[in-house]
Parts: C-alpha cells; sequence; structure tokens
C-alpha cells in the first residue's frame, strides 16, 4: 500500500504530547541550575564590586595623614560618595546586579568637603530595591560600641595589630580575645543587611542581596570573598574577627 508522502512524517497527537512533556521535565531539570549559574555569576560581579571599593579605600588610605580607609564620621555612617568620582569613575560598583537598586543624579553639596557629590551615595538603600548603595561599610572596629569597649576607626597601621578584646555570645568567637585581627581579617565592605521586616542584621537571610546563603564582604588587605553562612557560624566569625564585635 502506498501512503501518501504528508502522512509519512507526521506526528499524532499523542506522539507531540509526549514530546512536549519531555521538553517540560527537562525545563523543569535545568531551570534550577541555570538560576544557581545566573546567581553565581551575581555574586562574582557583585565581589568585584566591593573589591574595586576596597582598592578605592586603599589609596584614600595612602593619601589621608592617619590612614583611615574611609571617610565616615562613625560607626553606623554608610557614606560612600568620598569614592566618587576620584577613586571610583562609575556608579555600577555601588550596586548589586542581585539587587533592583539605583544610584540616581541628584546632587547636592556636601557641608564636611564642600564637593559636590551624588545623594544617593551616602547612604545604604536598606533593602533590595530602591535608591542608594547596596553595601555598607564596616570602616570602625567595635561596630555599636560598648561603653566599656570604645570602637576606633580601622587605619593601615592598626589593622595589623589589633587584638580582639570584645565579649561575644557565640562560644566559637570567644577563643578568639586576645589574639591579633590583621589586615586579611578587617572587613570593610559588605552585603548591606539592615535586618528589616523581622530578620537579622548583618547575618545573611532570605530576603538579603545574595538570600540565605551567604554574602560578600571585602578585607582591608585588598581581596574580597564570598563567606557562606551555612552553617552560618561561618558568617557571623567573619563577621566578629572582621570588626571585633557580634553582628
Amino acid at each position: 500500500m502506498t501512503y501518501p508522502r504528508s502522512a509519512l512524517g507526521a506526528f499524532t497527537l499523542i506522539e507531540l504530547l509526549v514530546v512536549i512533556a519531555i521538553i517540560a521535565i527537562i525545563a523543569s531539570l535545568l531551570l534550577p541550575a541555570l538560576a544557581k549559574a545566573k546567581e553565581r555569576a551575581r555574586r562574582i560581579a557583585c565581589m568585584n564590586n566591593e573589591k574595586q571599593m576596597t582598592l578605592g579605600s586603599l589609596l584614600y588610605a595612602d593619601d589621608d595623614p592617619k590612614g583611615f580607609f574611609c571617610a565616615t564620621p562613625n560607626d553606623g555612617d554608610d557614606d560612600q560618595s568620598w569614592l566618587w568620582p576620584n577613586l571610583i569613575s562609575g556608579t555600577g560598583s555601588f550596586i548589586c546586579p542581585s539587587t533592583e537598586n539605583l544610584i540616581r543624579t541628584n546632587r547636592f553639596r556636601d557641608p564636611n568637603t564642600l564637593q559636590l557629590t551624588l545623594y544617593d551615595l551616602t547612604y545604604y538603600a536598606g533593602s533590595r530595591k530602591g535608591p542608594g548603595s547596596s553595601y555598607e561599610v564596616f570602616g570602625w572596629w567595635r561596630v555599636g560600641s560598648l561603653t566599656t569597649h570604645p570602637n576606633y576607626q580601622k587605619t593601615k597601621s592598626n589593622v595589623q595589630s589589633w587584638m580582639y578584646d570584645s565579649p561575644s555570645i557565640y562560644p566559637y568567637c570567644q577563643g578568639y580575645r586576645g589574639s591579633v585581627a590583621g589586615a586579611s581579617r578587617a572587613c570593610l565592605f559588605l552585603d548591606g543587611d539592615s535586618g528589616f521586616a523581622g530578620t537579622r542584621n548583618n547575618i545573611p537571610d532570605p530576603i538579603d542581596n545574595h538570600g540565605a546563603d551567604g554574602g560578600n564582604i571585602s578585607f582591608c588587605d585588598g581581596h574580597a570573598e564570598f563567606v557562606s553562612a551555612r552553617p552560618e557560624r561561618k558568617y557571623i566569625t567573619a563577621i566578629y574577627l572582621g570588626c571585633d564585635y557580634d553582628p
């Protein structure tokens, strides 16, 4: 029997449904992997942002008479406008690609330096959405200082010799008291985390830049890395060692 040419290569309805089902299964397996790969790429880009800000801070410290890494007046200030535009020419370095933050063109004259700067660089955005930097500055020892343990601004000199003496509520941090920090432990820029919406401050949560997995941290020796929060003691220890104070 001779069949029409058009009938020889045609799919039946059942065959077509089977093919669609197979494609759907493959897509369901691949999409999570693709999403993870995309987030890893964003983490790397974010890490590069923090490294660029840290390199700018090292140049700033070279010129500062006291060797300060940043121009923040206190440990709670996240002003990063002093980096722009002389040390970092663009604004992209202040935005984590895993967020929807933005730096607008609004300018004002800084009353301290009398320089024109971008207003949105003077504060941390507070979340993954809205204007402001995606990052926080940890340019001080003993963030959120205690009366008996006053805080000090980090300098190129004191990060080499700082001795941990702040108490910790975490047993795994207590053993570091009396040991010397070093520039590779002293943190400088972190993924922003303000502890809003009932989450914890400075400890990765699902709503933070890179979720609960961890966050990028840069250090005073110029390197930056993604610090895991699984288990969370890794991240908490990094913060304690980074500023001689619990998150």
